[in-house]
């Protein structure tokens, strides 16, 4: 009876070791950790931007579907869609025309407050001289 058991065990052994592939183990280094991290958000990023209501409906306008744009952040690489995310931290960064236009009118208030403090001009008519 032992030879009944002894010879499927054996099959069962070898072919059980025939698909196990050799452990390689090797170092992983900070950089690449964080690469491949930085890419995951960058590509969670871009996703959640598409994802966002004002942006799909541009899309529809364009003929595109949303679906198929997120298909396609799926299919760019990690640089590209760094690349990408970089554009969006600009855009946001900026916020548009109103952003300048606010910008430029606190310039000029400060240059026009400074020039009436020193006595150049008589724009504000609360600046004591």
């Amino acid at each position: 009876m032992a030879r009944f058991l002894v010879t499927p065990l054996a099959v069962a052994v070898g072919l059980v070791s025939l698909g196990a592939a050799p452990s390689q183990a090797g170092l992983v280094t900070t950089e690449e950790v964080v690469t491949e991290e930085v890419a995951a958000t960058d590509r969670a990023r871009v996703k959640a931007y598409l994802a966002r209501q004002d942006v799909q409906s541009q899309l529809q306008k364009l003929g595109i579907k949303a679906e198929e744009a997120t298909e396609r952040v799926d299919g760019l690489t990690d640089a590209e869609v760094q690349r990408i995310a970089a554009k969006l931290d600009e855009r946001s960064a900026g916020s548009g025309a109103v952003g300048s236009v606010v910008s430029a009118a606190v310039f000029v208030f400060i240059v026009l407050l400074i020039t009436d403090i020193a006595g150049a001009t008589d724009v504000f008519p609360f600046v004591k001289k």
